[in-house]
């Protein structure tokens, strides 16, 4: 190995070992949201670290609110297509558009009843929720429900605004694990 070879060898390795603690703490400051027990606020930047560790599945992201009657409508519906498929690679995730002050008396308990089977954060550390749902579609309009697909490779690819009804969620989630006609 040339000397030149080995200091640029080094000098990655030592830039890597420089940038473990960063790392480390990232990834701390993630871990509870990775398989949360309860709705927990998050940032975008956050969120994007959870369908991170969601990468190789099948993620249904759906943005709903307490006061948004076709969200409440599809909550259970969500809840039972990751029940069906959860086995199957499908990992359905759930984002409170809530303001940040009604977490505990009406956002936890709401969800808990409507669908406690999904995984549910509360679009707010850090960012409006409007901000948060443009970081992942700067197009967004604004309308709720809002749904976003990613195929196993953590690739965006549908977004349905409005209500969708329990087939058409099915047929979606369907063709991204391979599994549709």
């Amino acid at each position: 190995m040339s000397v030149k070879t080995l200091a640029a060898t080094l000098g990655a390795a030592l830039i890597l070992v420089a940038a473990l603690p960063v790392l480390a703490a990232e990834t701390a400051s993630v871990d509870h949201l990775l398989e949360p027990d309860t709705i927990h606020p998050a940032t975008a930047d956050q969120f994007r670290a959870v369908l991170e560790h969601h990468r190789g599945k099948v993620v249904v992201v759906n943005y709903w609110a307490t006061w948004c009657i076709p969200c409440l409508q599809e909550l259970p519906e969500l809840d039972l297509l990751q029940e069906r498929y959860g086995d199957r690679g499908l990992v359905v995730l759930a984002v409170s558009m809530d303001d940040p002050e009604k977490l505990e008396n009406r956002v936890r308990p709401f969800f808990a009843k409507r669908a406690p089977g999904l995984v549910s954060y509360l679009a707010s550390a850090g960012d409006n929720s409007v901000d948060f749902v443009m970081a992942f579609d700067p197009e967004w309009p604004g309308a709720l429900p809002t749904t976003m697909f990613f195929d196993r490779d953590g690739e965006l690819t549908n977004i349905h605004l409005g209500r969708m009804l329990y087939s058409e969620f099915e047929e979606a989630v369907l063709l991204l694990l391979g599994e549709s006609d």
